[in-house]
C-alpha cells in the first residue's frame, strides 16, 4: 500500500480515480436477515500491537470520501496472549525475507506494496518486545494476502489456521502473485495449516462463526469480499474487553463507520464487500462497547498495548 499516492499516479486518472470510486460510495446497507444475537466468551487473552510499518495519508486515500483529514496508516501484526494455549500471532506482516518477496514482483505493484526499506519484519518486533518467535503457538489469519502472511514461514513450530474458502482460494492459485497473494509464503506453512468452517451459530449480525479453541476466547466469523474467505476474529480480552480484528474489509475504522468502500477498486467481489461492511457498521452501532480494529487503521491499532511496553 505505501507509495500509492505519492506521485506516482498522474493527477489525472488519480481525479478520474476518486471521482469513479466516490460516485460509488453510496450507504452500504444491512443485508437483510442479518443475526443479531450474541455469543458468550468466557476466557480471556491479553492482545498487544507489533507495528511493522506507518505513514500518514489523508482520508480520501484509504475510504471513499471527498476529506483530506489524516488517515494514520499502518501494516501491523497483532499478538495475543492465551492462558493455556500460550503465544497467538494475527496476520504476521512482513517475513524476514521481504525483500526477496518484493523483488520479483511487477512494477506495478511496487506502487501499490512500496519498497522493503522501513518494513519490519514480524519476528524482529516480537524479539524486541521479548517474545519469542519460536514460543509462538498458533497463527490465525484473516485473509491471505502478502501483507498480512508474510511472516508464517518465520514461525515454524505454529499451527496456522485460516477459514476453509480462504483456503482453498489460495490451493487454486498457480502463479508467483495473485491479486496480493503471494503464494510462496504459505508453501512452507501448507502442512501446518489447517482450514476452519464457520458451522457455529450466527452471532453479531454474521452469517456464523467458528470458536476457534473452543473456549470462547478467540471467534472467528465470516467477511468475506475482499477476498472468498476474508474473516474476523472477536477477542475478549482483560476484564471483558471485547476487540473485532476486520483484516481489510475496510481499511479504515471511518470505512465502518460511514459506511463505504476503499477508494481503490481492490475487493475481489465488492458487492459481497459491501455486505461485510454493512454488517461491521451495525455491530458499531449496536455494541460500541466492541473496539473495531481494521489491520490498517493506526488510531484503532494504537487502542492496543504496544507488545512489550510497561
Amino acid at each position: 500500500m505505501r507509495g500509492l499516492f505519492e506521485g506516482k499516479v498522474p493527477v489525472r486518472g488519480l481525479r478520474l480515480m476518486l471521482v469513479t470510486s466516490m460516485a460509488g460510495c453510496a450507504t452500504v446497507p444491512l443485508p437483510e436477515g442479518a443475526a443479531a444475537g450474541d455469543v458468550e466468551q468466557r476466557v480471556e487473552v491479553q492482545p498487544c500491537v507489533v507495528f511493522g510499518e506507518r505513514h500518514d495519508r489523508r482520508r480520501y486515500e484509504g475510504v471513499a470520501e471527498l476529506s483530506l483529514e489524516p488517515w494514520h496508516q499502518a501494516i501491523a501484526t497483532i499478538v495475543l496472549q492465551h492462558p493455556t494455549v500460550g503465544t497467538i500471532v494475527l496476520d504476521p506482516a512482513f517475513g524476514v525475507e521481504i525483500a526477496h518477496d518484493l523483488s520479483r514482483v511487477p512494477p506495478w505493484f511496487r506502487v501499490v506494496s512500496g519498497s522493503a526499506e522501513g518494513k519490519q519484519p514480524a519476528v524482529d518486533g516480537l524479539q524486541a518486545a521479548g517474545i519469542d518467535p519460536r514460543s509462538v503457538r498458533e497463527v490465525l489469519l484473516t485473509h491471505s494476502h502478502w501483507d498480512h502472511t508474510g511472516g508464517v514461514r518465520d514461525l515454524p513450530r505454529a499451527t496456522v489456521r485460516m477459514s476453509q474458502p480462504e483456503y482453498a482460494y489460495v490451493g487454486s492459485l498457480e502463479h508467483y502473485l495473485e491479486p496480493g497473494v503471494l503464494r510462496h509464503q504459505l508453501d512452507r506453512a501448507w502442512k501446518r495449516i489447517e482450514p476452519f468452517g464457520f458451522e457455529g451459530p450466527a452471532v453479531l449480525r454474521f452469517e456464523g462463526s467458528h470458536d476457534v479453541f473452543g473456549d470462547g476466547s478467540v471467534i472467528a466469523v465470516p467477511l468475506p469480499g475482499h477476498t472468498p474467505g476474508s474473516a474476523g476474529f472477536l477477542v475478549r480480552g482483560a476484564g471483558g474487553k471485547r476487540w473485532i480484528f476486520t483484516g481489510d474489509s475496510t481499511w479504515t475504522l471511518r470505512g465502518i463507520e460511514k459506511p463505504a468502500h476503499k477508494t481503490v477498486p481492490i475487493d475481489l467481489d465488492r458487492a459481497v464487500t459491501g455486505e461485510s461492511i454493512g454488517r461491521l457498521h451495525a455491530l458499531h452501532l449496536e455494541h460500541p462497547e466492541i473496539e473495531i480494529v481494521p489491520a490498517h487503521d493506526a488510531d484503532a491499532l494504537d487502542l492496543l498495548p504496544v507488545c512489550g511496553s510497561p
